[in-house]
């Protein structure tokens, strides 16, 4: 039987998170879900913590490490050997957050025609402390007309049918493939589904190449592609429609609900917090073997 759930993870040279990274998805993948890392050749270790926790823990579960072209062809890599009827991906250095797979499996089932599901984030540091809560709303047509789709990377969970219908990553983008995605997918017709749920964590630090987007300090490679993805795509984006996106935030109460759950939930510290000295079912295994 075809899993339900496929997760993709891209490695290079993570091996300071990687362990979080992997033991915050096997923590929730139940027996409906597939999980394929796609190591670039890593030579830090990174392979050793992946082959350990992967080791005998399912035969649905899977890795590889040799040189691709990117992010972007690793993710393209994993998704052509998916199984599952729904994709989502994590990075190397972020969390799956706890109830993720739970929530959109009760959502799915409630709506097996839905496509596309989105959630909210978290945005965390190298200690796994808790910076900020970003979250959305509900997809209003008029709302992305003159404005990107808000949706966060990997709280993205879509169709194997959908992702191949629209032919998958361009994998000449390396900063904004995912936007790319998400603007592919709405000329495709479809349209997400928010789910409440905070179902990833953005790790912040200093190898991350996107982290200094949020000071405002953003790669210049970055910007050019973001625009160059806006064009291939026909989106003008306009200061008119970024702020009536921010206003439709504003009244729909996301702001501060953020604001609650970064400084005064503290369930968001419980979610984040990965304690990576537990043992997994494939290590309790292997030591009885």
């Amino acid at each position: 039987m075809s899993p339900l759930f496929s997760i993709v993870m891209p490695v290079l040279n993570a091996g300071e998170f990687v362990e979080r990274a992997l033991r915050s998805v096997l923590a929730q993948a139940g027996d409906d879900t597939e999980v394929i890392v796609v190591d670039g050749g890593s030579t830090d270790g990174s392979v050793e913590v992946i082959e350990k926790l992967l080791r005998s823990r399912s035969e649905r579960n899977s890795w590889s490490s040799e040189p691709d072209g990117g992010q972007s062809a690793a993710l393209n890599k994993g998704f052509a050997r998916a199984r599952g009827r729904y994709l989502l991906w994590i990075n190397a250095d972020d969390l799956l957050l706890p109830g993720t797979l739970d929530r959109a499996r009760e959502h799915l089932r409630k709506h097996p025609e839905c496509s596309w599901l989105a959630g909210n984030m978290v945005y965390i540091d190298a200690q796994d402390r808790v910076l900020r809560v970003a979250r959305d709303g509900r997809w209003h047509d008029w709302l992305y007309r003159h404005a990107p789709v808000r949706v966060y990377g990997p709280t993205s969970i879509f169709s194997r049918e959908l992702f191949e219908r629209v032919g998958g990553f361009d994998e000449s983008l390396h900063y904004a493939m995912d936007t790319d995605l998400w603007l592919r997918f709405k000329a495709a017709g479809a349209r997400f589904d928010r789910l409440s749920h905070l179902c990833w964590a953005f790790r912040v630090h200093d190898g991350s190449k996107t982290a200094a987007d949020l000071h405002g300090a953003a790669d210049p490679r970055m910007l050019e592609e973001r625009a160059r993805v806006y064009a291939k795509n026909g989106l003008r984006v306009t200061r008119a429609g970024l702020w009536q996106q921010r206003a439709w935030r504003l009244l729909n109460g996301c702001y501060l609900r953020a604001w609650w759950q970064t400084y005064c939930d503290h369930s968001v510290v419980a979610m984040t917090s990965v304690k990576i000295g537990e043992r997994t079912d494939a290590e309790c295994a292997q030591d009885m073997q």
